[in-house]
């Protein structure tokens, strides 16, 4: 007799959203929380800049959730933006954390613009020379020991005695110290303050400024006692290769409760080896991996020289720089659109940020600085001995070009 056929069951597919769902891939939100990582970005967002950076550049301010970069030869206006960037942060609610490897921050500036930093004083005491017997003499003195503010900063000095008693090649403390802090040191440092943060400790977006590669060098550099630009290429390559690959382009979803930001200014060399028949090149110091890892690069400055021109306040032979006056330029821009765009244009530095170069940004900028302007030609007058009286009608404005060649 024969055997009645078995109806085998129709295997239904699953479909992606059931895949999604089944694999965690599906965001879900309760009570405006929302769950599992998200593959989605938030809205643009902006350490918002001057209205002379926006003109020039055509861009708000500096992307934050991005790394972005500035490059340019000295005196170009790089620690100028970072200044701004700065004082954006604290007003946007974010924390500046400084990471000034240079060793030239200058407060009074970064306060004159804008910034949160507070002066604190201690006695101290000092060591002065007599000039005419050599003998040494203790005074104490009421100086300025330190800022504080809604900031974190770290020179060279503050980043060894912080960590450089780390072994990095177990992450434990050992009983020495280095003599020098080393790019290592930044990368734990960063990474510290992410951790805080994922912990509940802060409560807050970091912008991570870095001012700036090519004055610290790495581990490797360290322990040869011979520099070389190779070992601290390879050791930036590397280190930061998490930071700025993963967690701050990762705090851009919606999924991550605080977005976190870094600038970094990059010096510049001039390669005359690469095109002997060409123009030479204008090079990142640290190496390209810095370059290659930041979605905006902005150039201040020309490309081979400096490219300025200084703005002097002249007044019976003295001689007052109040501005430079910069070019600045987009040389790589991968923002989303619309915000993808690569214009050029100059702005002028000054001592409280920079301006517009438009004769009307000048003479509101003039008129409400003559008093320091004053100020500063009778001071200079007074160091080279000179019993100067000077008024505002005794000033010339003029400008110079100054083409330094750094090559």
């Amino acid at each position: 007799m024969a055997q009645p056929l078995k109806k085998t069951p129709i295997k239904k597919k699953a479909t992606i959203a059931e895949l999604k769902e089944k694999m965690g891939l599906r965001v879900k939100v309760e009570n405006r929380e929302i769950k599992n990582a998200s593959n989605a970005d938030k809205p643009m967002d902006w350490l918002i800049m001057p209205q002379a950076f926006q003109d020039a550049v055509k861009l708000p301010g500096i992307p934050q959730g991005y790394v972005s970069t500035l490059m340019g030869w000295p005196n170009t206006g790089k620690s100028t933006l970072i200044n701004h960037a700065i004082v954006a942060a604290q007003k946007q609610g974010l924390i500046p954390v400084i990471y000034d490897t240079e060793n030239n921050f200058d407060f009074k500036y970064a306060i004159d613009m804008g910034m949160d930093a507070e002066p604190v004083y201690g006695e101290v005491d000092t060591e002065v020379i007599d000039p005419e017997t050599g003998d040494a003499t203790i005074v104490t003195e009421n100086k300025i020991v330190e800022y504080i503010g809604n900031f974190f900063y770290f020179n060279n000095a503050i980043l060894r005695e912080r960590y450089g008693d780390i072994d990095y090649s177990t992450g434990k403390r050992t009983a020495n110290k280095r003599t020098r802090a080393v790019l290592e040191d930044m990368v734990y440092s960063i990474n510290e303050f992410l951790e805080m943060q994922a912990n509940g400790d802060i409560e807050q977006g970091f912008v991570f400024l870095w001012d700036s590669v090519g004055t610290i060098s790495g581990l490797k550099t360290y322990n040869s006692k011979v520099g070389n630009p190779m070992f601290d290429a390879g050791t930036i390559s590397a280190a930061f290769q998490d930071i700025m690959d993963n967690s701050i382009p990762a705090s851009r979803k919606v999924s991550s409760p605080y977005t976190n930001t870094m600038l970094i200014v990059n010096k510049v060399w001039s390669d005359n080896t690469s095109n002997p028949v060409g123009p030479p090149s204008l090079e990142m110091k640290g190496g390209k991996s810095i370059g290659y890892r930041s979605r905006l690069t902005i150039l201040l400055g020309g490309q081979l020289k400096a490219g300025i021109k200084k703005l002097t306040a002249t007044s019976k032979g003295l001689n007052y720089n109040w501005g430079i006056q910069t070019k600045v330029k987009v040389m790589k821009n991968q923002l989303p659109s619309p915000f993808n765009v690569t214009y050029e244009g100059e702005f002028i530095c000054t001592d409280i940020g920079i301006i517009g170069t438009d004769k009307e940004s000048q003479d509101a900028y003039k008129k409400g600085r003559i008093p320091v302007i004053l100020k500063k030609l009778s001071e200079i007058a007074e160091s080279n001995g000179r019993n100067e009286t000077i008024s505002a009608e005794d000033i010339r404005f003029e400008e110079s070009s100054e083409d330094i060649d750094f090559e």
